[in-house]
This record gives C-alpha cells, sequence and structure tokens, in this order.
C-alpha cells in the first residue's frame, strides 16, 4: 500500500502532466486534491509566469491563498505583480495576520495601503500594527489571533469565548490572562480549561511563571527561547507589557532556516543575493566586493612572499611546500571559526568565555599540529632526504595551526564584540592570516635554518 508521500508526489507529477495537457478542468479536479504547499512546490517550479497564472487562477479562494503563502518569494512576487487588488484583498483577508503582512511587505508601499484601503476594518488595523515593526523582530513575525480573558472571567466563559471565535484560534494551546489595561498576567494551559469548573476564575488557576517576549526583539533570540524552553507559542508584548499578539513554533522552524540559509550564504560572502533566479548585474554586485576583498589580501600574501625571492630560488621545493602549510592552517582555522560563528548564532558561545574558548582551541591545534607536523616532516624528509626542511615544514605546521586557532577564535568574537556581523567577515581575516602568516613562517624558518 503506497504511503501518504509517494502518494503526494504521484499527485504532483499528474497535475505536472495535466499542466501540459491544457486540460482544465481536469487540472482543477486534480489541485483541489492536493495539499496548498504541494501546489506552491508545483507553482515555483514552473518556467513561465503564464503557467504559474494559469494554475494559481485555478485554485479556490481558500487554497489559493495558502498556496500564495507557502510559495517561494520570487513566485509570490511575480503572481501578485498580474493578481488584481481586489482578489489579493480578499487573499490578506483568509490568511492570519502574520502571513498577511508578510505577503504585503513584499509589495510597493503605495501598493500596501491600497490594499489595507480594500481590506476590513479589523485587518486594516492589525496587519498595519504588524507592518510597522522591522521584518526580522518579535512584532515582525507574530500574529495578533491572540486568545486572550480577563483574570476575572471565569473557565466557562473563557471556553464560550474560544468556541465563538475558532476560526481565528485553530492553533490555540493557551488562553493568555490579562488585566483591564490589556497587561499580561499568566496563561491557562487549554488542558486546564477542559478540566476544572466553569464557575471557577482564570485567576486562580493561571500560570504565572510565564515567559513572553518584546516585540522589537529580534526573532533569532526568539528562535533560541523556543529551543531553551520547548515551546509551542510564545506571547509578544509591547514596552508596557501589553499583550500584543503570539508567535508559534511554525513561524519559528520558518525564522530557523532562514537565519541558517542567511549565515551559510554570509560565511560565502554572497550574503545579500537571494536564493530565487537573479539577473546577472545584481550577482555581480553582490559577489565583487568580496572577490575584490579576496584578490587585496592574496595580493598580500604574494608580497609575503616575494620577500623570500632568494630562499626559494635556492631551494625551489619551497615554493610547494610552503602552500601545504597555508592550507592546513586556513583549513583548521575555518573549522574553528565555523565552530565560533555558530555558537555565537545559536547562542551557545559568548564573548565571556573567550579564555576559556581559546585555551581549548588552542589545545585541539597543539595537537593537530603535533600530528600532522610529524606527518609532514616524516614525509619530506622520505622524500628528499633533508631533516633540516623536514624540521622546518613540522615546526612551522605547527605554529601556523596554533595561529590558526588564534584568528578563528578571536576574529568572530572580536567583531560580535564590535556588532559587526561575524559571519560575514570573519572567512576573510582567517584565510588572510593563515595564508600570509603560514607563508612567514615557513619560509623565515627555513631561511635562518639554511644561511
Amino acid at each position: 500500500m503506497p504511503n501518504r508521500r509517494e502518494t503526494d508526489k504521484q499527485s504532483r507529477a499528474h497535475l505536472r502532466s495535466l499542466m501540459e495537457s491544457g486540460d482544465d478542468a481536469s487540472l482543477r479536479r486534480a489541485a483541489a486534491e492536493l495539499h496548498p504547499a504541494d501546489i506552491a512546490e508545483i507553482l515555483d517550479s514552473l518556467e513561465t509566469v503564464d503557467d504559474k497564472l494559469r494554475l494559481y487562477r485555478l485554485l479556490p479562494a481558500d487554497t489559493a491563498s495558502d498556496t500564495l503563502r507557502n510559495a517561494q518569494e520570487h513566485t509570490r512576487q511575480e503572481l501578485l505583480e498580474h493578481i488584481p487588488d481586489v482578489d489579493v484583498a480578499e487573499v490578506i483577508e483568509r490568511l492570519d495576520t502574520d502571513d498577511a503582512a508578510d505577503i504585503l511587505a513584499d509589495l510597493p508601499e503605495q501598493r500596501q495601503r491600497l490594499l489595507l484601503d480594500r481590506s476590513s476594518p479589523e485587518t486594516r488595523r492589525e496587519v498595519g500594527d504588524l507592518l510597522s515593526y522591522r521584518e526580522d523582530s518579535a512584532g515582525g513575525i507574530m500574529k495578533t489571533e491572540v486568545a486572550s480573558a480577563r483574570a476575572t472571567a471565569t473557565v466557562g466563559e473563557a471556553t464560550e469565548y474560544i468556541r465563538s471565535r475558532s476560526e481565528d484560534f485553530h492553533d490555540v494551546h493557551n488562553i493568555f490572562v490579562t488585566d483591564d489595561k490589556q497587561r499580561l498576567l499568566g496563561l491557562v494551559p487549554l488542558r486546564r480549561l477542559l478540566l476544572d469548573d466553569d464557575s471557577i476564575p482564570l485567576r486562580a488557576i493561571m500560570e504565572t511563571d510565564l515567559i513572553s517576549v518584546d516585540a522589537e526583539v529580534d526573532q533569532e533570540e526568539v528562535a533560541h527561547i523556543f529551543e531553551r524552553y520547548d515551546l509551542l507559542s510564545l506571547p509578544v508584548v509591547d514596552a508596557l507589557n501589553r499583550l500584543v499578539g503570539r508567535i508559534t513554533v511554525d513561524d519559528i522552524v520558518d525564522v530557523i532556516e532562514e537565519e541558517a540559509t542567511e549565515d551559510m550564504l554570509k560565511l560565502a560572502g554572497i550574503g545579500d543575493e537571494p536564493l530565487a533566479p537573479t539577473s546577472p548585474l545584481q550577482q555581480i554586485r553582490s559577489r565583487f566586493p568580496w572577490l575584490g576583498l579576496n584578490l587585496l589580501t592574496a595580493t598580500v600574501s604574494a608580497a609575503t612572499v616575494a620577500l623570500f625571492e632568494e630562499t626559494i630560488a635556492k631551494i625551489a621545493v619551497a615554493a610547494g611546500l610552503m602552500t601545504i602549510v597555508a592550507s592546513q592552517g586556513g583549513n583548521a582555522g575555518v573549522q574553528t571559526m565555523t565552530l565560533v560563528v555558530r555558537g555565537l548564532a545559536l547562542g551557545e558561545v559568548h564573548p565571556s568565555q573567550l579564555w576559556r574558548l581559546l585555551g581549548r582551541e588552542l589545545l585541539t591545534a597543539l595537537g593537530n599540529g603535533l600530528l600532522l607536523g610529524c606527518g609532514a616532516g616524516i614525509i619530506v624528509y622520505v622524500w628528499r632526504h633533508d631533516w633540516v626542511l623536514s624540521a622546518v615544514i613540522a615546526v612551522a605546521m605547527v605554529i601556523n595551526l596554533l595561529i590558526a586557532a588564534l584568528v578563528g577564535s578571536l576574529a568572530p568574537l572580536g567583531l560580535k564584540m564590535l556588532k559587526v556581523d561575524p559571519a560575514v567577515s570573519s572567512a576573510v581575516l582567517v584565510t588572510t592570516a593563515t595564508d600570509m602568516l603560514g607563508f612567514f613562517v615557513f619560509l623565515s624558518l627555513l631561511s635562518l635554518a639554511t644561511r
């Protein structure tokens, strides 16, 4: 018996074949059987805007809204450019406020205002408020559909309130308890509402030891809070501790993926380049500054090597051996840097732990340096029968791995303390230091040893 995943895969393949056949009636029926996320995946894979619009326009209103929400950003933008405002306004009405705000955020400000003017007063107010927050803040990712009640309300009243707004609270986990000024006091888990007597006031059963987050907190910190406390939802408050929204775990999954992708791109020097297809000019603008900086640092390394022209001319094999020292240092430095950058991003490494972290990495580098240095020294001796050359590469390897550990640890921590994103600049500093100093150490030792 085929599992759900195989069935969905077959359905997606059938939908694609119907797209090619031009049978819109069958296409509409087949799309109705698919999850919006699967339809969004098919939309993303279609090459032309016309094909994307053709499939999208065959979807029922509810499915179309969820499909647009699940589509990749470039697909969403292409569709929004061609969908009439009246249809986009209907999409916004059907979505949760956080998803509606995400869609509007992709549009020019003038069109945002026009679409909000077409929306209901409640949607206009709530989505408009969300758009006022930074996109990567707690306020920017929260939804305003919050199940809340006054502390004086009873269990029965709170239960009836949730029932009356079931469409808004389809993923409710707790009911948040507030005072008459909407300030957050505590929460009551949904199970308590089911188990306790209807006449009991919420203040008698609410949990006051709750975790909340300010609306201006960065989304990455919010993700850390979810991870640390294993939360399903998190209340969001303003500067006066008034309840303004909530963040659910499905939003945080998206944040974690987004932040991880951003860090990976920054480490590669293309942090501002979107994953969606872009023009060569945009890609050049994104990548050229980092490639130019790399050219500059490579020139500095070449200038370092040029200081030892006589040594290289006398011992030609040194030109090849010095690259081994530099590359081993570079690899070791990137290993250390990656661990530190990731630790900083996850909140597992703090600048206050500098000496402990540095001591551990230096000991690791010393151990690896001794092992690799001895191995390289033996290989060189077997190859060249020159114990001086063997000793030089062994010592240079140990020193450069220690340099790699030092720079790989200090560069990200130092940049973090200077309020500079360590994911962007650390790699350049580490590779420059290990290349330049690796060449310098090896050639300096060799020059001294062969005088």
